[in-house]
Formats: C-alpha cells, structure tokens, sequence
C-alpha cells in the first residue's frame, strides 16, 4: 500500500510537469519588433551614448508575479527562481546593472493566466497586477506559447520552461524593456533563404509595442532597413546599432566554436557573414550568448537614467552570501513527532530568507514542502508517521541568490501520544512509546539554554530506575535511556531544575 502511495505521488508530479510546455515547443520570444525612443536618439547622435560611461553600478528593483493555477498549484519552485535571478544578474555584471527584488514575491492563484496563450491576455494579466516604479517580471507556464516577453508599457514574462540556471530569457526580455530590439529586427516571423535575393527593405507589425497601451488602432507597420555587412547603413538599418552584425535569422539555431552561426546569410549587396551568436538578443542557443555589445549596453544604461529612472533605488543593504547552512536538527535519523516537527538551522550571515525544502527522497524529486521562511527555524504541519524524511535549506537575501542548497539532514516520523505539541513552556518528550536502540529526545525552549537539570525515570510502583544529570546545550537534548533492559510497562519519566518540573508517561510495549 506504501509502494502504491509513494508512486502515486511521483506519477503525479511528473504529470503536473508534463503539463508546462518544454521549451523546445515554445517560440523563442514573442515581443513585437519596434523601435524604442531611447533607440531613435541613439541613432540621431551616437556620439553622445558612446562617450565613456560611468562605472557606477546601477541597481533596478524588480516586483516579481509568480503565477499557479486555480489551487495554488504548480507554481515555479523558489529554488528554480533563485537559479534564473543569479543567472541574470550574471548575464547583466558587465553592463553595470544589477537587480535586486524590491518587494516580497507576488503570489497569483489563476490557471488563466499562468497558461495564457495570447499576449492580450498577458496585458490584462500585467494590467491588473503591475506594481509602479518597479521592473514587473511574471513567471508562468505558457506566456502566449512563447520563451518570454516584454510589453513596454508593461512587464516582461517568462516561461518556466526558459527560466534555469543556464537560460538567457530573462536577461533577453530585460534587454528589450531597456530599448533593445532583435538585431534581426524585420525578420520577425520570415524566413530568410539564401536562394532568394535580400531585399533592402522589410514591413513589420509592432502591434503592442507602443510607449502606453493603444487599442483604438489598427495594426501599425513599419519599414526596416536591411544591414549591409560593411556597416555603412549601420545608424538607420535594423536594430540602428553598429557594434552588432548583421542578422537575418529570427529562429533559434546553434553556433560553431566561435560562436556564430552555422547558417550563411547574404546582404543586399550579395556579401556573405554569419549571425553572431554570442549577443543575448540574438536567437541563438542559450549556449551560444554570453553578452550585450558595448553600444547596446550605453543605451540600456541610458533608459535606466531618463525613460525608466524610476526603477532605480539605493538597493537593499545587504551584502553576498558566502556561507552554507549547517543543520541542526533534527539530524542523523532522529525521532521527531508526526506532528510539529521543528527544523533548526544555524542563521547565515546576510541572509534574510531561506528556501526550505522537505521530501521522502533524497533526490528531492517529489517534495512534501517548498516555502520560504524569513527565520531560521520552522515548525511543520502533520507529516505520515514512521517515515523517514530529508530536509535542505538554501539561504538568499533580496539582493544575492547565487548560493546552493545544504547537504539534506533526515530524522524518522514518531506519533507523541500523550502531548501533540509542546506545553505552554514549550517543553515536550517523546516518542512515548519507546523502541529499541532509540534515544528519547527532550525538547525544551531556548531560554533554558545553559541550565543545568535532572531526568529521572520512575516505574509503575514509584521506583526510580533511571537517572542523569543534564547541562541543557540544545533545544533538543537526547536521552539514552536504555528500554531494553526494563520490564513492559508504563513508566514515568521526570524533568527537574531550579524553576521547573515536568513529567511524561513513556510505555516499554511487550
């Protein structure tokens, strides 16, 4: 029946998995092509955005959504988001910028939303929930069958799918909420072939990519020029950027050893190149990318100080984290009760909040609890009894989250039949029933911490069987009181100090 319960609960993980969209079956972006204001500057006077920039770290505050469906249910794991916020600040150190979450996460419960299928429902998504002067990210199952996308006027969203530790998504869709387009830009949805002349021109829909939300017009177009490999309409032809090369490919595809792309494009002029795959807004494998150009970086910058200035704040005053949790109990197999269980961690320097994971696995693939918690303690709810479980922590502040999750510790479930949580002192014994080879654990309240105390066992007919003198180190002391020599029975065991006396019955089974 247990073997049966256990598969269940894998079979359906796996299938609620199964249910989000690989990122293989989604689009790589689906953010309109257009040109932002901050571009069209840069492309009246470059000069004035290629001038020496400061070294100053810019840091931009980030509100982000967390989509589940209806029953709060699939939500993406803390530990996956920490994994996509390192990566991006990692993909954004060379340009100086450097985000941080401004508010707590938002918790959205709406099974429409966390697998929209078209951008309109992303606006009333974003629309409903944005929060103002902040960078608004929303992570879902599906955003409109896409990797991710930004809305100028909006938000950016990611799919679940594009959002590990080695996926550029976020950094791309940032990009583009920053003023950058697709260096392809007007290839969007073509096809280009070798076998068909270039033209030097090309239309493009930037429907939804307006300064503010417009829904009383119809599809606006515009013209792109197509760039010439020798540069020479760099400033007015596509992306209007000229530290990147040109591109026609608006699909994904992978690059050689030097990065570019295994695809041979042709300009205008009849010039042959390959994309550079090494730009995160290129669709190249996220392999492949590993950076903004020098120009797409003055003019990111340059969004942050004018159009999105609101944005930017003095950060969070919190410094790296460079330290592992150490565990503290319960550990090593040890008893704890079905119900309440405490988990103890040492606290880690600068950190605020820490991902607490619990499972019957010790891979983790299927897991009884995944939360955060501002402290470095948590009590649990009621678990199966007799089982083992394993527990790990990951620390993290609003500011830092490339740290690891601890080694996993284990402790073994234990029905406490006289007392189900601890007594108003916060003081309880157990397990009760005593087993073989099994310490008994006292728990006590960290005020007591340094007091020296006294346990004594008593049988049935009043008479002291068993004594030891306790110096209370822990939270959780354990007893080794050995059962195996006793007669079946109920005995009594007693707890004495200078302030305190306490009793719990304990049975010795046949």
């Amino acid at each position: 029946m247990r073997l049966i319960t256990l598969f269940a609960l894998l079979l359906s993980s796996l299938s609620a998995s199964a249910q989000e969209p690989l990122k293989s079956e989604l689009a790589p972006c689906g953010t309109p092509p257009g040109i932002a204001p901050v571009l069209r500057q840069y492309a009246e006077r470059p000069q004035d955005f290629v001038a020496e920039r400061s070294s100053d770290t810019l840091l931009v505050g980030i509100q982000v959504h967390l989509l589940a469906k209806d029953n709060g249910g699939a939500r993406i794991s803390p530990d996956r988001l920490l994994d996509a916020f390192c990566r991006l600040n990692s993909d954004f150190a060379a340009a100086g910028i450097r985000f941080y979450f401004k508010n707590n996460w938002n918790l959205i419960d709406s099974t429409g939303w966390y697998q929209h299928t078209t951008i309109q429902q992303g606006i009333d998504m974003m629309l409903a929930n944005n929060v103002p002067d902040v960078l608004n990210a929303y992570f879902a199952a599906n955003v409109a069958n896409n990797c991710g996308y930004n809305l100028p006027y909006a938000g950016v969203a990611i799919a679940h799918g594009c959002a590990g530790p080695n996926d550029h998504t976020w950094a791309h869709e940032i990009g583009h909420a920053l003023s950058l387009p697709h260096p392809f830009i007007g290839w969007e949805g073509k096809v280009y072939s070798m076998s068909v002349p270039t033209p030097d021109t090309l239309t493009y829909d930037y429907t939804h990519f307006h300064d503010s939300l417009e829904t009383t017009v119809p599809a606006p177009l515009d013209t792109a020029l197509v760039e010439y490999l020798d540069g020479s309409n760099c400033i007015i032809a596509a992306d209007l950027i000229c530290d990147t090369k040109p591109d026609y490919l608006s699909y994904r595809w992978d690059c050689d050893a030097q990065g570019n792309s295994l695809v041979q494009q042709k300009d205008p002029s009849g010039a042959t190149f390959y994309s550079d795959g090494t730009l995160f807004m290129s669709y190249s494998n996220d392999v492949c990318s590993n950076r903004f150009s020098d120009e797409q970086i003055a003019i990111m910058r340059t969004t942050l100080q004018t159009e999105k200035a609101a944005w930017l704040g003095i950060g969070p005053p919190q410094g790296d984290i460079t330290e592992m949790p150490v565990l503290l109990s319960p550990v090593g197999g040890q008893l704890s009760p079905a119900t309440g269980t405490v988990l103890e961690w040492e606290a880690v320097p600068n950190a605020t909040r820490y991902v607490l994971q619990v499972s019957r696995f010790t891979n983790f693939l299927v897991k009884e609890l995944d939360v955060t918690t501002t402290g470095n303690s948590y009590t649990l709810g009621t678990l199966l009894n007799n089982i083992n479980y394993y527990w790990r922590v990951r620390p993290f502040n609003d500011w830092y989250a490339c740290t690891e999750l601890s080694p996993y510790a284990n402790f073994k479930t234990t029905i406490v039949s006289a007392v189900a949580e601890p007594d108003t002192d916060g003081w309880r014994c157990y397990p009760t029933l005593l087993a073989p080879g099994l310490p008994l654990t006292l728990e006590t309240p960290a005020s007591w911490l340094n007091r020296s105390g006294k346990c004594m066992v008593y049988d049935a007919a009043g008479t002291l069987v068993w004594e030891s003198n306790l110096l209370i180190s822990s939270t959780k002391t354990q007893l080794q009181f050995n059962e195996t020599s006793r007669a079946p029975g109920v005995y009594r065991l007693v707890y004495m100090d200078d302030n305190h006396i306490k009793t719990q019955s304990l049975v010795i089974g046949q």
